[in-house]
This record gives C-alpha cells, sequence and structure tokens, in this order.
C-alpha cells in the first residue's frame, strides 16, 4: 500500500486537511484583509464557498477518466469576479485520453469552450483549443456532437486539439437576456467508457484530491485579497480606466474597472457611449474576495440586453446604496468600497467610461429628458423577475 493510502486510511490526510483548512481560516483575521465585521463575516463565508466549489470539483468530480461537469460561480460558490451573465461549467480531463462532448444548442447566444491548464491562482494560466458557436457544424436540430483528443478521429466533424498541458475542459455559456436566451445541458464522457461505472474511491486517490481541494482554497483565499489589494492600491477612488485583455483571461474580452469609495447618500454616475460589442456589461466586485455579489437577488449587474440606452447612444449607470430611481441602477449592496468592472466582448469599439460622484438626490437631475423613472413597485416586480430568471436558467 502507498504512503498516500497509509496518510488516509491512518486519518493523517484527513488531519492535514482540517489543520490547513483552519490555518487558511486565520488568515481572513490577517492584518491584510478587510477587518470590519461585516467583511469579516463574509470572509469566512468566502472560505466555505471556496470549499464548497474545490471538494466538488477534486473530490466528487475530479477523475478525469470519468469525466462530470460541474456547476461553479454561481452566487454560492464564486470566486475570481465571475460573470453574472454566464453559466460556468467545467470537467477535469488529461491527455492521455479522448473524450466526446454532445448537448443541443438551440435558443443559445453564445457559448465558449475551452481547454485550460488549471486556474491563475495556481499559477496555471494556459489555455488552450477555445471554441465558439461559429467553429461548429450543428445537426438539424443545433445538436453539437465534439471530439477532444490529440489526434482528429476519422468520423469527427468537431475537434477540439487536445494539449499535452490541458487537466480542464470548461464552458462559458452567454446569457445576456435572463428571461430569452437558453443554457444548453451539455454531457462529456470518455471515449472507450462508454456504460461503464466509475471502480470504486481509492485511498490514495481520495488522500490526493484532498491536498488538491485544500491547496485551491489556501491559494485562492491569498490571491484574490492580494490580486483587489494590490488593485485598490493602484486605483484613484472612483476614476474610471479604459478597458483591455486581462493576463490569463479570454483574447475577446476587453475588461475595465473603477474602485469606488461612496457615502451612503452618495452614487457614482457613470456614463459610456454603448459600445459597438456582441456583448457588454457592468458588474461590481466586492474588496477581499473578488465576487460579484448577490446577483441572484439584487441588481448588482447589468447586460446589453438589459441596460437603457439612451436617444443619444450613451448607457448612464448609477452605483449606489441607495436605489435613485432610474432604470440602470447598479445596487453596491450598501458596500463603501468596492470594484465597478466593465466588460466589452467580441467588441468592435472600446469607449472610455466617464464617471463623476454627485448626491443620490442629485441623479435624477444629471439624466436626459425621456430617461425612465423606476419607483419602488417597479423595482420589485424588476428583482422578483430576475430571481426567477437566474435560477430557471440555472437548473
Amino acid at each position: 500500500m502507498s504512503d498516500a493510502a497509509d496518510r488516509l486510511l491512518s486519518g493523517d490526510a484527513w488531519h492535514d486537511f482540517c489543520d490547513r483548512l483552519k490555518a487558511a481560516g486565520d488568515t481572513i483575521l490577517g492584518d491584510d484583509f478587510p477587518e470590519g465585521a461585516r467583511e469579516r463575516t463574509e470572509g469566512f463565508r468566502y472560505l466555505t464557498r471556496l470549499l464548497s466549489y474545490s471538494m466538488q470539483m477534486e473530490i466528487e468530480c475530479g477523475d478525469p477518466a470519468f469525466p462530470q461537469l460541474c456547476h461553479f460561480e454561481q452566487p454560492h460558490n464564486q470566486w475570481g469576479g465571475p460573470n453574472p451573465d454566464n453559466g460556468y461549467l467545467r470537467a477535469a480531463i488529461h491527455p492521455d485520453h479522448a473524450y466526446r462532448v454532445w448537448g443541443t444548442l438551440a435558443g443559445v447566444r453564445q457559448i465558449i469552450l475551452s481547454l485550460h491548464q488549471g486556474d491563475m491562482q495556481l499559477g496555471q494560466f494556459g489555455v488552450y483549443s477555445e471554441q465558439t458557436l461559429s467553429d461548429w457544424k450543428l445537426g438539424p436540430n443545433d445538436e453539437l456532437e465534439l471530439f477532444i483528443s490529440k489526434e482528429k478521429p476519422a468520423h469527427a466533424t468537431n475537434w477540439m486539439p487536445l494539449h499535452e498541458d490541458a487537466r480542464i475542459f470548461s464552458a462559458r455559456i452567454y446569457v445576456s437576456d435572463w428571461e430569452h436566451d437558453a443554457t444548453p445541458i451539455l454531457h462529456i464522457e470518455r471515449i472507450g467508457a462508454e456504460g461503464v461505472a466509475p471502480p470504486p474511491l481509492e485511498p490514495a486517490t481520495l488522500a490526493a484530491a484532498l491536498e488538491r481541494s485544500v491547496n485551491w482554497v489556501e491559494k485562492s483565499a491569498a490571491f484574490w485579497n492580494n490580486y483587489t489589494g494590490s488593485a485598490w492600491a493602484r486605483a484613484t477612488p472612483n476614476k474610471t480606466a479604459p478597458a483591455g485583455p486581462a493576463p490569463g483571461g479570454a483574447d475577446h474580452i476587453l475588461y475595465g474597472n473603477c474602485c469606488w469609495e461612496l457615502a451612503e447618500d452618495e452614487a457614482l454616475v457613470v456614463s459610456c457611449e454603448a459600445p459597438e460589442a456582441e456583448y457588454y456589461n457592468f458588474c461590481i466586485h466586492t474588496l477581499g474576495s473578488l465576487e460579484s455579489g448577490d446577483f441572484a437577488n439584487r441588481q448588482v449587474s447589468l447586460s446589453d440586453r438589459q441596460l437603457h440606452v439612451d436617444d443619444d447612444g450613451c448607457v448612464r449607470i448609477v452605483l449606489s446604496a441607495r436605489d435613485p430611481g432610474v432604470p440602470n441602477w447598479i445596487d453596491n449592496e450598501g458596500r463603501a468600497r468596492g470594484m465597478l468592472v466593465y466588460r466589452f466582448v467580441w467588441a468592435t469599439s472600446n469607449p472610455k467610461p466617464d464617471g463623476r460622484v454627485v448626491k443620490v438626490d442629485q441623479v435624477r437631475d444629471l439624466m436626459p429628458d425621456g430617461h425612465p423613472k423606476v419607483d419602488e413597485n417597479e423595482r420589485r416586480r424588476r428583482l422578483s423577475a430576475r430571481r426567477e430568471q437566474f435560477w430557471n436558467r440555472s437548473l
């Protein structure tokens, strides 16, 4: 029996896992982490979210010989600044195997399938064989069948070359119209494992998965806190920055941000020419964890399909704790500080947003004639619909 198996069966691997998780919790108490009561409470919750994801991915879905697609970047297991207008799936893969992916893409606005080395918080930046809808030949009912392998199978219509360093297969599904855009059910299977059940879990396999899981939690908690802290240190509060590509991100996405610092009665009004893009959005991210707020229940983000564009072609967004009664309100969840992030995807223009801080009560005076008003009843109706639409798409 291997040393890893012995450590699992003796309980040593589990004790080490728990000790390292306890130490990760102690880092939340450090001076470099946000220290308010709310921030510390959310910091400990953040660890549970990281753990929830890492245990599912590494323990339940970590065998590349029997891959399973794992949902992540939901409100309850988010990290790394997820886009609320994306559905995220991933599965473990290995270049020693070949895979078949299939599903029906009817009604899907856009989807990106990628092969990754790993996650940037682990120092694994490689992105390989990225493909989108326009790269595939679909069946008569928009069925997709895609093969992932080192060599293209003779019978394959759609194929992604499997890079030697690829360890993750991921799907990013764009849902900019939450009510109407479809979210597909996808499947992945190792070729040769059709109809074969996974073998019983071996002790060494679980020991390795526990190690990967807690390492991912440790690295993620430290990395994203440092990432947001460094961004805040470089920024001038309430000053917008131009959008550009991000290291480790997709080439077709331009990211911009504005670190805000606002009192409860203040608002950041951001004006931006609507970009010429297949898709764009504005969203908040939190300091410390780079989460995207409670995007199922609060209007912390708005997509191009949700935003109101004024007659002059300008999008006017209001970020504040109090509702200013405008359609493009982004709720900062009562946070005095945070990051407003904007994404321009498949864009042929790159307008720079302009921001200014005013009192919430002055917001209406800055809006052009004809800019809609949203009263309390209408806001509640919109938020109720938002909640239903999100959970409908995430089933």
